[in-house]
């Protein structure tokens, strides 16, 4: 029988962080800060390379914050393996998780407690985000408002990541964490490959309200040709759920397709414009109903895009 939440349910939030010490403070005291404390704030340092002095800059950011800190060291694993030891030396029943160069709104874990008092089937909770827009200069919400079926929003997942910065709003029961076996250490898209797999077996209870923030800062990749690699490992490694929802195999088709549209996007976004056309070329014969290829090829094909390597392409005129 699963353990009801309640007020006084014991919650460990767990930080990864690799390289992380000038943007780790601010994640810290935003759990700090809010109006529900969780029992216990887990640092994970993921092999952080000291600095051109040897001081020890993950330390040197958590020492602050030593009451309230354990700080634990790992040899370099990525993210998901930090996720997976801190959950290894965690006390409580609900596991939060927290990325490095993000925050908490204040009332973030009161929110989810709250909602999940009031929902106790519930064995995960994610929430929406406020993300940095270039375009705008300001946060923008991103809030997942797909249908709410278990299949539907794997579909979804399978295609593309519907729930902005869950490895940071994500609070789930221990239990359901550990059926799933953790995190996917050494693979990419660890955030939709959790989802699916809670969502397998596990309710989710999803709120429309940002409790996170994203703070702003450079793409996080770098290497459109890797990317695209590890988005069609995920694609390959289910192959078999794809098969069970959709056996028409337009789900797989849509994906495929998807691949193609952000590595031609990341290639854009890099200044190569030959490779960004040949990509987005084949997502728009793939799945047509894309506006990104399009928008893209009509202006590469008019001339339009101005780029070299290693410069972010731009609109003339």
């Amino acid at each position: 029988m699963k353990a009801r939440v309640s007020d006084d349910s014991t919650v460990s939030v767990i930080i990864p962080s690799y390289n992380s010490a000038e943007v780790l403070p601010a994640a810290i005291e935003s759990v700090l800060a809010q109006t529900l404390p969780p029992d216990e704030i887990i640092v994970v340092d993921d092999g952080s390379a000291p600095d051109a002095d040897g001081l020890d800059r993950t330390a040197e950011a958590c020492a602050p914050y030593f009451k309230h800190v354990r700080l634990i060291r790992q040899a370099n694993g990525g993210a998901s393996a930090a996720r997976n030891t801190g959950i290894a030396r965690a006390r409580g029943e609900w596991l939060a998780f927290l990325d490095a160069d993000d925050v908490w709104e204040p009332e973030k874990l009161e929110t989810q407690i709250a909602a999940l008092c009031q929902n106790p089937d519930a064995d995960f909770c994610v929430t929406a985000a406020r993300v940095w827009s270039e375009k705008e200069q300001t946060f923008v919400t991103m809030a997942y408002d797909g249908p709410l079926d278990p299949a539907r929003i794997q579909s979804e997942l399978l295609v593309r990541n519907v729930f902005t910065g869950l490895c940071s709003s994500m609070l789930a029961r221990r239990s359901a964490i550990e059926a799933v076996g953790g995190f996917a250490a050494g693979r990419a898209c660890e955030d939709r490959r959790i989802a699916i797999e809670l969502l397998r077996r596990h309710r989710a209870l999803i709120l429309p309200m940002p409790l996170i923030r994203q703070q702003p800062g450079p793409a996080h990749w770098r290497d459109p040709r890797s990317h695209g690699a590890e988005m069609e490992r995920l694609i390959a490694d289910y192959a078999e759920l794809f098969l069970a929802l959709d056996p028409s195999g337009w789900l797989r088709r849509r994906a495929v397709a998807r691949v193609h549209e952000r590595t031609g996007m990341h290639y854009l976004e890099n200044g190569d414009l030959p490779m960004a056309a040949k990509h987005l070329r084949s997502a728009a014969l793939m799945w047509p109903f894309m506006a990104n290829p399009w928008r893209v090829l009509v202006n590469y094909c008019l001339g339009r895009l101005r780029g070299g390597a290693g410069s972010p392409s731009k609109l003339a005129g």
